[in-house]
């Protein structure tokens, strides 16, 4: 007869959950990213901008009010877009340690039922062990007897 642990469905059911919780991680992960990766674009824009007007004075001379205005105006734009974009990667900086404790205590709950099965399987080979030597004992002692009976 062959181990069966009787919670086998429910290791399954906690690492289907541990798996959802990482990939659920992941998710946020990939989130922060093009976050981040939106932050650059505005931020090199803002640099390129800063770079263009300055080269443009450099070339010309001249300040072009209206052109300065216009950027004005892009570059105050782009900064309250980067101030959205800060209160976002806050927001998924939390959402990403949340997920995280998720993962860690899927990962907790999984290891503790394994734990549970493999200490009912150390049992189940002691106790098999112990009929094994039983039987044993018990056929020697037959043979012993036969021995002495014939």
């Amino acid at each position: 007869m062959a181990f069966k642990f009787r919670l086998e469905s429910l290791i399954t059911l906690r690492d289907d959950t541990l798996k959802e919780c990482q990939s659920e991680l992941a998710k946020a992960y990939e989130a922060r990213k093009i976050v981040e990766d939106a932050e650059k674009k505005i931020n090199d824009e803002l640099q390129n901008n800063f770079e263009i007007n300055r080269q443009r004075l450099q070339e010309t001379g001249i300040l072009d009010i209206e052109y300065l205005l216009g950027l004005q105006r892009r570059n105050a734009y782009l900064s309250s877009q980067l101030n959205i974009i800060k209160r976002d990667l806050v927001k998924i900086d939390e959402e990403i340690e949340r997920r995280r404790q998720a993962v860690k205590e899927a990962h907790t709950e999984l290891r503790i039922i394994e734990k549970l099965k493999e200490k009912k399987q150390n049992e189940y080979k002691i106790n098999e062990a112990k009929k094994e030597e039983f039987t044993m004992n018990e056929i020697a002692i037959t043979r012993s007897i036969r021995r002495e009976l014939y």
